[in-house]
């Protein structure tokens, strides 16, 4: 047998051209599965890989380029009161906001809009059980590895109006294509609301694309990585196995999706309204703080994320 490593021998002419991993092996090798996402867990930007915080932001935004969304607005449903200590993925949810996703156990209805989740007061006060969420793909300005980040909008950040540069998600895509330009050759500032008292996203545009970004952007919108992160469910892409608590009534409620200094924890949350609830796994090591950098200077925003 030759002691010569196949890694060490000249690439074939025909093959030169390919560059990186490919999708399949990727999938193969457990990378570009979608387990990478932003959360926005007690008013805070973090980076959650595999279940794991490995970074966040002391700012209240970030800027990034959206390379793929999910068209149409999901639901997600979950059973018993939120514990920080249990990792239980969604009772059930539905990709399309039509029906029950086929790979549901417990399924709570037909289909979404006759579903008893779905009716006033099956919530918190008046509020609804179901709560509506869009799924987006994002990369981060100044990420020249292109890594693909699954964002999950809870209801605030998709609906309503915008207001001169500030949009939530639906009101955005309208006023970028309205512009006669494509959202995914547009660096977007995504912003917490600081005047909302439930977790709300805002979008707003910064700048086009260089030619250099626009590269990174081509190929991470065509990844098995962006077409995950839009439909796979948080509980699939961290590995949660545990089943959810089985107990009737209201759905989960994560009071560290609060933002900073606002209502008392006591005070009942417009689940309607409120953040998706994340399977949180805390993380093992405080993520260090860092100052908020120049949003001109690529190399500076990558490093504003602190590592945990």
């Amino acid at each position: 047998m030759s002691n010569i490593s196949i890694f060490n021998q000249e690439l074939p002419d025909f093959l030169r051209g390919s560059q990186g991993l490919n999708d399949l092996t990727k999938s193969l090798a457990g990378n570009g599965s979608g387990n990478k996402r932003i959360s926005i867990r007690g008013g805070v930007f973090r980076k959650i890989v595999g279940g794991e915080e490995v970074g966040k932001l002391t700012t209240r935004e970030m800027n990034v380029v959206i390379v793929n969304a999910r068209k149409s607005v999901s639901r997600v449903f979950y059973t018993g009161k939120y514990n920080a200590d249990e990792i239980v993925p969604p009772t059930c949810w539905s990709n399309d906001g039509d029906v029950p996703d086929p790979t549901v156990a417990e399924k709570q209805g037909a289909n979404c809009a006759t579903c008893p989740q779905n009716i006033a007061g099956s919530g918190d006060n008046t509020s609804r059980a179901c709560r509506y969420q869009r799924r987006v793909a994002v990369v981060l300005e100044g990420d020249a590895s292109g890594d693909v980040y699954q964002l999950t909008l809870p209801s605030k950040s998709i609906f309503g109006k915008g207001e001169g540069n500030l949009h939530p998600f639906e009101s955005y895509t309208k006023y970028i294509a309205g512009n006669g330009f494509n959202i995914d050759q547009i660096i977007t500032q995504v912003s917490m609301d600081l005047d909302s008292d439930t977790a709300k996203l805002l979008f707003s545009p910064v700048r086009h694309i260089n030619k250099e970004e626009w590269e990174v952007v081509k190929e991470a919108g065509q990844s098995l990585a962006a077409k995950n992160a839009i439909t796979m469910t948080v509980a699939q892409s961290d590995g949660v196995v545990k089943k959810p608590l089985a107990l009737a009534g209201k759905p989960l409620e994560d009071e560290s999706f609060e933002p900073i200094a606002v209502k008392p924890k006591a005070k009942p949350v417009e689940v309607e309204d409120a953040e998706i609830v994340e399977p949180v796994k805390r993380a093992t090591k405080k993520a260090d703080s860092v100052a908020a950098a120049p949003k001109a200077d690529l190399a500076s925003v990558i490093s504003a994320w602190s590592d945990a």
